[in-house]
Parts: C-alpha cells; sequence; structure tokens
C-alpha cells in the first residue's frame, strides 16, 4: 500500500513539473521602457531570447506602444536565433533598437509561423527582460527588476480573474499598474484596489487601445494590498496582461509583479472559446541593428558609459 501511495505521489509531482510553467511560442513583455521616470529615474529595458531548438528559429518581434491605437500596425523586427543561441539585445528600446526615447509599451514576441511551420513544440523557445534605471544618484550601478515573457496563452479573458499581491503606495515605495493587450479592439478592465483585510478600497475601469499597452499609478494608498482585475467590456475573445511593478521612492530599485489568473472568485464563468488569435500588422524598423544591440554595454565591462 505505501509503495502505491508513494508511486501516486511521484506521478502528481512529476505531472505538475510538467504542467508547471512551460516554454511556449508566443510571449508578451508586459512592461519595456526607454524613458526618464520620478524620483531621478531613467528606465531601459533589456530583452534575452534562447532557442533551445536543433535548427535556426525565425522570431518576430513587436513593439506595442502606451497610450495610442497600434491597430494599424505596430514597429516590427524579424530576427533568426541560431541553434541554441542566447540573444542579448541591451537597450531594446535605444537608438540601435526600436529607438523609442521617451516612449513606454510592451513587447510582443513570437516563433515567425509564416518563416517556420509549428508543431508540438517545435517552435518553443525562452523570452526573459530586465527592465532597470540608471542610478538616480548618478555614479556606477543600476536598479531593475527581471520581467519574463509571460506565456501569451495564459492571459486575463473572461474566464478568469488577476490578482496582483504585495501591492504598496506610501511613504516608501509607489506602484505602477498596467496592461497589455493581444485584442484587435478596445477593452475595458476593472481593477479593485483591496486592503491586507480584504476591504475594496477604490475600484477603477482601465481601456486599453487596440493592440495596447497602457500604465497608470495606483490609485489609493495602501500597504501590502492585493488587486484584483477582471475584463468588464470587449470583444467575447479579449485577452490582456495586467501587472504591477512597486518601487523603491529613495533608490528607484523595482519589483515586478507578475498576475495570477484562476477562476477563484468568480460566481459565474463565461463558455465563450478564445478564436485564433492574429498578430498586429508589421511596420519597418531602420534603425535596429542586432549587432549593435548585442555589443555588451561599456559599463558591464568595467569601463565607464557614456550618457544615454
Amino acid at each position: 500500500m505505501r509503495s502505491t501511495v508513494i508511486a501516486a505521489l511521484v506521478a502528481l509531482l512529476v505531472a505538475g513539473a510538467a504542467w508547471g510553467r512551460e516554454m511556449t511560442f508566443v510571449y508578451v513583455v508586459t512592461a519595456a521602457a526607454n524613458t526618464t521616470g520620478l524620483a531621478g529615474t531613467d528606465w531601459h529595458t533589456d530583452l534575452t531570447m534562447y532557442n533551445p531548438q536543433r535548427d535556426p528559429l525565425p522570431v518576430v518581434l513587436q513593439f506595442l506602444r502606451s497610450g495610442r491605437d497600434n491597430g494599424g500596425g505596430v514597429p516590427t523586427v524579424e530576427i533568426e536565433l541560431g541553434v541554441w543561441e542566447t540573444l542579448n539585445l541591451w537597450d531594446v528600446l535605444g537608438p540601435n533598437g526600436f529607438d523609442a526615447r521617451g516612449t513606454t509599451g510592451a513587447l510582443l514576441v513570437y516563433a515567425d509561423d509564416q518563416r517556420i511551420t509549428c508543431a508540438g513544440t517545435s517552435c518553443d523557445f525562452v523570452v526573459f527582460s530586465r527592465t532597470y534605471t540608471l542610478n538616480p544618484d548618478g555614479g556606477a550601478g543600476e536598479f531593475g527588476q527581471g520581467i519574463p515573457g509571460f506565456p501569451a496563452n495564459l492571459g486575463l479573458d473572461r474566464s478568469v480573474l488577476a490578482y496582483m499581491p504585495q501591492l504598496s503606495d506610501d511613504g516608501d515605495f509607489r506602484t505602477n499598474v498596467g496592461l497589455a493587450s493581444w485584442t484587435p479592439e478596445w477593452v475595458t478592465v476593472r481593477f479593485d484596489l483591496q486592503d491586507p483585510a480584504g476591504e475594496i478600497i477604490s475600484s477603477h475601469d482601465h481601456r486599453v487601445p487596440p493592440y495596447g499597452h497602457v500604465q497608470w499609478r495606483l490609485e489609493g494608498s495602501v500597504t501590502g494590498g492585493t488587486v484584483a482585475a477582471y475584463i468588464n467590456a470587449g470583444p467575447a475573445d479579449a485577452v490582456v496582461y495586467p501587472y504591477a511593478s512597486v518601487v523603491n521612492w529613495v533608490t528607484g530599485d523595482a519589483v515586478n509583479v507578475e498576475a495570477h489568473m484562476s477562476t477563484v472568485g468568480f460566481t459565474l464563468l463565461s463558455s465563450s472559446a478564445r478564436s485564433p488569435r492574429s498578430f498586429p500588422a508589421r511596420l519597418a524598423v531602420p534603425s535596429f541593428s542586432r549587432e549593435r544591440l548585442a555589443q555588451v554595454p561599456v559599463s558591464r565591462s568595467g569601463q565607464e558609459e557614456p550618457p544615454r
């Protein structure tokens, strides 16, 4: 009997590991920046991709700029990852990348099924990013947050709620909340801010444009609260990606808070299935240079880096 229980437990653990955060072939990097911020911060984003396949993998990068309707097309770059290649694109929104100084947004990163046939796991790869500020006091050093690529199939739709815990907006920290959208129409999302006791202290709707991105300061003062988000209006198959970022007022050090999706808290679930997703139209990015972006910044090789 004991051996049977152990065998069942091992099988359950193996299954749990297999169904954990798996690789996929379409990701959303929910926040990216190349802009100044509050308290002397200056934000930049590094993007990393790894190809575990035994064949080269064509990949598309699309920049979903904040605060605008991107339905007419978005800046797009097509690249190819070599076999087992790790490609680091330092300051991907900088002058050698999307050349988008003064902006924020999200990145849609996916295997290009227009150039390769994807079946099963044949196009799966890894996407990771880091958004950081240069030292607000000047001198060497950076303060940043890791923002892994979020599997696009795990986004917020009408069947789940999104929860983001441990949010603080007080004398020590400020919190930004945001949304990226992989939907070709406008979507409205309700955000309920709860205090540690579970009381809702503010509730606001935010609209995100087609293939868009929006970010705002947390609407309410709280220490260690939670935001619950759900789709309030939009097409039946809408999919969005909420997130939060908690920033230290003094250093600019930030922590990314990824949304946890769950049916817990819903009384009625939508039965509508997701339709096949379409990608934004592709607009060229003449400034983009994979070679220059892949060069390690001199500040990370022990030398002084020129101002960006």
